[in-house]
């Protein structure tokens, strides 16, 4: 029972580290995306990218790869949009190692 207990608690770290912005039933608006932070983008044609967000308009983004490319991604191409959440996750991990201990079997 604790070892399962443990591998749950690991998958829902690893879901946590990442925030949906942008998905097929929340679109992409002006505001959806922050300059210079960096975004794992899936396209319609299921590529995926992790891109530095360096100026958007209302048809286009423009990043930046981590090879150091720029890109220009269509919006109406994009599908969906994860932005990594690093505090979330300590926190998460923090408290599921917390319960681990805590919690008697």
């Amino acid at each position: 029972m604790k070892k399962l207990l443990a591998i749950s608690f690991f998958i829902l770290i690893l879901v946590s580290c990442q925030t949906q912005v942008v998905t097929p039933q929340k679109p992409i608006r002006s505001n959806s995306l922050d300059l210079y932070t960096t975004y794992n983008i899936q396209t319609n044609d299921a590529r995926t990218m992790k891109v530095k967000v360096l100026k958007q308009d209302d048809t286009k983004i423009y990043g930046k790869l981590k090879s150091g490319e720029n890109v220009v991604i269509e919006k109406k191409d994009v599908r969906e949009v994860k932005k990594f959440n690093v505090v979330s996750s300590v926190f998460v991990a923090l408290a599921a190692v917390a319960a681990v201990i805590l919690i008697p079997i």
